[in-house]
């Protein structure tokens, strides 16, 4: 059940759409758990061909959900936004996001402008969800940048890395052609916070006028809190308390983490992050990263790793070793306080004989540690 809540399961209460991610077997099993006896499984290579009854809405893989189920699962409580409980601000952890900035998009073309552009699908954000992740690829489908997607009324928020505003900001005007779509820049207007600390309960913010989203990504990464320039909100800690959370938890984010026209998208996990829609149809780069995702072949990706706490110098880019043969496995993408994330090579770190190390900018060698994220699916980083 943890790993169905992460995965936001009430996305395929929407016209036909479901995350990627989701484990339909962890649904089929809250059917069950739920006594609701109306979820039927169609074999999806047998059926491709054939019409998709009218009172059945589709899985991503071909299963269907009856329209009856699909009426008593909206009324369950993790489906309505409405009836989380509140909690007190002061109880979480809240980061002022200094290193974002904010574009906003509008227009009526805004929505059907970017399905074409990004890898995930926009439709989500415009039925299901209020916030979406996704990234931008080159043609070669490597990573151009990543980003948080805001849904403000008609209007779409764009929240990235504010030494990426100007790129991404770029790459727009370039594709926008004649689509009636306005790119403004708002960083100065709205400020961006990370709130954690409560995985279920959403942040009371009630009389400030601020704007809250969950994190697209993970429950455990929190809320994030739109809220205008003038707006003050207390108990604001340093934002590295925000990554050193984020790295505990394996997430890479921002150009330092996914290095651009570097990086493959899924090496980001981006597929686990709710990131990618393998189903909406055409979008830049999807050729590779489509086929990679099919062959099921992903070497290597974002992981998270520990070294010791009073380490004198940087360890940013530098390689990381096995202590046995030397070999190198990976390179350190970001690191705060001794906790960091680092794209490693899963099948050779996790052997239970692996030990690793790095060398930091003085030349001393520090020892490495490493883990298989809790909120990994299944069967992947299995060894």
């Amino acid at each position: 059940m943890k790993l169905l809540f992460q995965k936001d399961v009430h996305v395929l209460l929407g016209k036909g759409y479901c995350y990627d991610a989701l484990n339909v077997d962890m649904f089929k099993s809250m059917c069950k758990f739920q006594n609701l006896a109306h979820c039927r499984n169609y074999n999806a290579n047998q059926n491709k061909n054939k019409r998709i009854p009218t009172n059945h809405s589709m899985l991503t893989n071909g299963n269907f959900i009856s329209s009856k189920l699909k009426a008593e699962v909206k009324g369950r409580r993790f489906s309505s936004k409405s009836q989380t409980p509140l909690c007190p601000l002061q109880d979480f952890s809240v980061v002022k996001l200094a290193s974002k900035s904010i574009l906003r998009l509008s227009g009526v073309d805004n929505y059907s402008f970017l399905q074409g552009l990004i890898t995930n699908d926009i439709d989500h954000l415009s039925q299901n969800s209020t916030s979406l992740y996704s990234q931008l690829l080159t043609i070669k489908g490597r990573v151009l940048c990543d980003f948080i997607l805001y849904k403000d009324g008609d209007d779409i928020l764009l929240e990235s890395d504010v030494t990426q505003k100007e790129l991404i900001a770029k790459a727009l005007k370039k594709y926008k052609i004649r689509k009636k779509v306005q790119i403004h820049d708002v960083s100065d207007e709205l400020l961006s916070y990370a709130v954690f600390g409560c995985q279920m309960e959403e942040p009371d913010v009630q009389g400030l006028g601020v704007a809250v989203h969950r994190d697209p990504r993970l429950n455990e990464l929190g809320w994030r809190l739109l809220a205008p320039s003038s707006t003050m909100l207390n108990s604001v800690t340093d934002e590295t308390v925000y990554h050193r959370h984020r790295y505990r938890l394996g997430v890479g984010e921002g150009p330092l983490e996914h290095l651009p026209e570097k990086s493959l998208p899924l090496e980001c996990n981006l597929h686990l992050l709710n990131g990618v829609s393998f189903n909406k149809g055409c979008f830049i780069g999807q050729e590779l990263t489509s086929r990679t995702h099919h062959t099921g072949v992903i070497r290597k990706r974002i992981m998270p790793v520990e070294t010791t706490l009073d380490c004198p110098g940087n360890l940013v880019s530098a390689d990381v070793k096995l202590c046995s043969t030397d070999k190198s496995v990976g390179t350190i993408r970001g690191m705060v306080g001794g906790c960091g994330v680092a794209l490693l090579r899963v099948a050779e770190v996790l052997k239970p004989s692996a030990t690793l190390y790095t060398t930091d900018s003085n030349g001393e060698k520090v020892d490495v540690k490493t883990r298989r994220p809790d909120w990994w699916p299944d069967g992947v980083g299995v060894i």
